[in-house]
């Protein structure tokens, strides 16, 4: 998948979003109309219209990315995920957690998403969620699974695909342990005007996320708020995956 066929994507959605609005609220207009006591269903006008307008405006928005952005074929022969230094990102339309990453190129390089979702979760405020257990896969471009993240409270473990714990970041701590080698990460935060998080190991920065600018040449593709996962290029998997249990934390309950 390219970065234009996720904002065509997301822009169908929207507007599957607008239709069934739509309908519904003319459906439930109909059946009012043919009860013998009129129901206040101008009650419903407001709610369903402003539900719609957002809708038909987050179609439009994505469906002029889509336009806008450059075809690419999907041919390519890429390298291992983790080989790479630099990933945009991308939210999916999802109830929960479903984080795409991108190449500059436009190309999908892999995906974070929430596993075993339940629906009435998704119900309850956050203060009452964040003490469920969710657990996350890392999956690269071919839907091969890389590492498990399991989160609860502010803490996130990472494992290996035989569920085998390698390291551990807290988030109220800011700080990450690799338990193969004893390392730690910590994370800071708002570090300078454009980066979000960055993450330090031994007084070394191996990672960014950062939003606000990007090489002119990506912006072809991308918006310039897309955020930017960059990596130095000592940076090895363990520093990568750290830093991915880090942003699936920062982002948990961003409005996506």
């Amino acid at each position: 998948m390219s970065i234009k066929q996720y904002y065509f994507r997301t822009a169908q959605s929207y507007l599957q979003g607008f239709i069934a609005a739509i309908t519904l609220f003319t459906l439930l207009l109909i059946f009012g109309l043919l009860l013998p006591s009129r129901p206040p269903l101008g009650l419903l006008f407001i709610p369903f219209t402003l539900f719609a307008v957002v809708q038909f405006q987050g179609y439009l928005r994505y469906r002029k990315r889509s336009l806008e952005a450059l075809f690419v074929r999907l041919d390519e022969d890429l390298d291992d995920f983790f080989s790479h230094s630099d990933y945009l990102l991308t939210f999916a339309p999802a109830p929960a957690l479903r984080l795409l990453l991108f190449h500059p190129n436009s190309l999908l390089a892999g995906e974070i998403l929430e596993l075993n979702q339940k629906v009435w979760r998704y119900l309850l405020p956050n203060v009452l969620d964040r003490r469920l257990k969710k657990t996350f896969g890392l999956y690269d471009s071919r839907g091969n699974l890389l590492a498990y993240f399991i989160a609860m409270n502010q803490r996130v473990e990472v494992m290996d695909v035989d569920k085998n714990v390698v390291m551990v970041y807290d988030h109220h701590k800011q700080l990450g342990t690799a338990d193969e080698t004893g390392v730690k990460f910590t994370r800071s935060s708002h570090s300078s005007v454009y980066t979000d998080v960055q993450v330090v190991r031994e007084e070394q920065v191996v990672s960014r996320l950062q939003r606000g600018w990007m090489p002119t040449k990506w912006t072809k593709h991308f918006t310039i708020n897309t955020p930017i996962l960059s990596f130095d290029i000592s940076a090895n998997q363990t520093d990568k995956l750290l830093t991915l249990a880090a942003v699936i934390s920062h982002y948990q309950y961003e409005n996506h």
